[in-house]
């Protein structure tokens, strides 16, 4: 068992804004950053995401906030993503993924 010692976190992240890996999502890359606050993500941004054509600006517009709000939720990158957005969700995933595990 842990002490409670100077390194005694909140939640279960470490404090900061982590950059995740870059990954394809088929019609282009999708990157995100995770921004943590007390130990709990507060945020996802999606700093690359397939925007060159008209088909993935839709299913993106609809697709982040809900990716977003649900790893928010669930406080980790494993979201069930959005039905209609495959690529992006699976890219979502794995690089919100390496984002988190770097504030471990």
């Amino acid at each position: 068992m842990m002490g409670n010692g100077p390194m005694m976190r909140l939640g279960s992240y470490v404090d900061g804004s982590y950059t995740g890996s870059t990954e394809d999502a088929y019609y282009g890359m999708v990157q995100v950053k995770a921004v943590v606050a007390n130990g709990k993500i507060i945020d996802v941004q999606f700093l690359q995401h397939p925007s060159s054509h008209e088909n993935s600006i839709f299913i993106n517009g609809r697709a982040m906030p809900l990716l977003t709000q649900e790893a928010l939720q669930v406080q980790s990158a494993q979201v069930d993503g959005v039905s209609g957005a495959t690529f992006t969700s699976g890219a979502f995933k794995q690089s919100l993924a390496t984002a988190l595990a770097k504030a471990q």
